[in-house]
């Protein structure tokens, strides 16, 4: 049939009155998502990570904490696993969320050397980081682990007009 021929009659136009079913996404706290092994990528991964936990109402100092972790773990992808300037290597990030806790993975399959304590400080700052870290190596993927107790707001986390003090009070001009 031409393309300029009307629907057939057992099409039915939806009527303007009448709104489309919306359907609503499930969310599941789960962020994953897979990166070039290239330090230019560093930028994206930290905003998407803030940003995602953000949107998952991590307070801020949490939220601070668990992108420096991925942030560091891409970094040591980058620069141990696949030797900064590998152009096949990808590393993969996930972050999941729930009441309790934040876990954050990344995974590659680069050829780390084998003297693990020679490298630097990266694995260091992560395990003050976070509570519990675990890198395993198997079958070609090196995975951090790492999780974090979901901290608890002890007071409103909106900025109430009581709360304020002298100091935060805008300097008026005379």
């Amino acid at each position: 049939m031409p393309a300029s021929d009307p629907a057939p009659a057992t099409s039915r136009p939806i009527s303007p009155g009448r709104p489309r079913p919306q359907r609503k996404l499930r969310d599941t706290g789960v962020l994953t998502f897979i990166v070039p092994a290239d330090s230019d990528q560093l930028y994206l991964v930290r905003h998407r990570v803030s940003a995602w936990l953000a949107a998952h109402h991590v307070r801020v100092e949490q939220r601070r904490d668990v992108v420096a972790v991925v942030d560091e773990a891409v970094s040591n992808s980058i620069k141990h696993g696949y030797l900064e300037g590998d152009d096949c290597g990808l590393v993969a990030i996930t972050v999941h969320a729930n009441a309790d806790d934040i876990v954050a993975l990344v995974a590659d399959h680069g050829c780390w050397p084998a003297a693990p304590g020679t490298r630097g400080l990266g694995l260091t700052v992560i395990e003050e980081l976070a509570e519990d870290v675990e890198l395993s190596h198997d079958a070609g993927r090196t995975t951090l682990t790492a999780r974090f107790p979901r901290e608890r707001a002890t007071r409103p986390s909106a900025w109430a007009p009581e709360q304020r003090t002298p100091a935060d009070e805008p300097a008026r001009a005379r």
